[in-house]
C-alpha cells in the first residue's frame, strides 16, 4: 500500500472552528406592548344596539428585540399581514387576591379560551381579533417605547441619555398596531385584557394549533353601569394620529368634547381613573343634580 494512503481510507476529519453562535429563534424576538391601556367602559347589553365601546380604545404595538430600522428584514416582518392579536377578558378578583403579571391562569398554547376556565368569562363583544396596522413613521414619537435588546432586557425600556436623543432615536421610526376599536363588555365590574400575539401563516395548511409569540395584561379598569359611567374621554395624540395615517374605524374626539363635556376630569395625573371624582358624579345621579 502506498505510503500515507491508509489515511485516505480511515480519515480522521479536523477539528473545524465552531460556528458563530446563532440569533435566539425568531419568535424569541417578538413582544406586546400596550401603548393605549383601556381606562373605563359602560356595560352593554345583548343587543348591537346597545353596544359600548371599552374607553379608550385598546391600541397594542409588536416590538422586536434588537431591531434595527435600517435593516429591511426586520421591516419586512413588522410588516407581515398575517399577524394577529387576540383578545381575552379575565375579571379581576377581589383586592384582597389581585392578579399579578406572575400569577395568571395558565392557559392552552392555541389562543383559545376554554369553557372550563374558572378566570374566563363570556362577557366580551365585538372584535377581539384584530389585523395589523403598519405605519412608516411612529404618529406618538414622544410616548413610543424602546424595542428591547437582548443584551439588556426582555421587556421594552427607555435607553440611557439625554431625554433630546431619546427622541431622536424615534423619530421616523416605522411601527406595527393592533387596534382594538369595538370591545364592548356586558356586566359591570373590574376586569384585565389579555392580549395574545399569533402568525397564522406558521401554520397554514397544517391543522396545527397557532402557537403563542408573545402576551400582554392590560390594567385592571372598570365597567360602570350606565347610570354611573363618567362619559367617553377625550383622544390622544397617538389616536388621532393613527386615525389621520389611515386607520378610519378610530372615532376621535377633540379636547374637551367628552361625552357631557367632562373632558379629563375624570382621569388623573397618573392617567389613571379619578375614584373620588367618578363618587362625586355617581352621587349627583343618584339624587338626579
Amino acid at each position: 500500500m502506498p505510503h500515507g494512503f491508509d489515511k485516505l481510507l480511515h480519515h480522521e476529519p479536523q477539528s473545524s472552528p465552531s460556528p458563530p453562535p446563532r440569533r435566539k429563534s425568531t419568535q424569541s424576538r417578538y413582544h406586546l406592548h400596550i401603548r393605549q391601556q383601556p381606562l373605563a367602559a359602560r356595560a352593554c347589553g345583548a343587543g348591537d344596539r346597545d353596544r359600548r365601546p371599552v374607553d379608550p380604545p385598546p391600541i397594542v404595538q409588536i416590538l422586536l428585540s434588537d431591531f434595527d430600522s435600517e435593516s429591511q428584514d426586520d421591516r419586512d416582518m413588522l410588516q407581515d399581514p398575517r399577524f394577529t392579536v387576540g383578545c381575552l377578558l379575565f375579571p379581576v378578583p377581589d383586592s384582597s387576591n389581585p392578579i399579578q403579571d406572575d400569577q395568571n391562569p395558565e392557559r392552552e398554547g392555541d389562543g383559545v379560551a376554554r369553557a372550563d376556565d374558572d378566570f374566563f368569562t363570556p362577557l366580551l363583544s365585538g372584535k377581539a381579533f384584530m389585523s395589523p396596522f403598519y405605519v412608516d413613521a411612529d404618529p406618538d414619537p414622544n410616548s413610543a417605547p424602546t424595542h428591547p435588546s437582548f443584551e439588556y432586557s426582555q421587556s421594552p425600556s427607555e435607553p440611557a441619555g439625554p431625554s433630546n436623543l431619546r427622541n431622536a432615536s424615534k423619530l421616523h421610526q416605522p411601527a406595527t398596531f393592533f387596534i382594538f376599536v369595538d370591545l364592548s363588555i356586558r356586566t359591570a365590574g373590574t376586569y384585565r385584557l389579555q392580549f395574545r400575539l399569533m402568525n397564522w401563516g406558521s401554520v397554514e395548511d397544517t391543522g396545527q394549533s397557532m402557537p403563542i409569540l408573545a402576551e400582554a395584561w392590560s390594567d385592571p379598569f372598570r365597567v360602570y353601569p350606565a347610570k354611573d359611567f363618567p362619559g367617553m374621554q377625550d383622544s390622544s395624540i397617538l389616536a388621532e394620529g393613527l386615525k389621520e395615517l389611515g386607520f378610519v374605524e378610530l372615532k376621535t374626539r377633540g379636547k374637551g368634547k367628552g361625552k357631557g363635556g367632562r373632558g379629563m376630569e375624570w382621569i388623573n395625573e397618573l392617567g389613571r381613573p379619578n375614584f373620588c371624582f367618578l363618587s362625586k358624579i355617581s352621587i349627583c345621579n343618584q339624587f338626579g343634580i
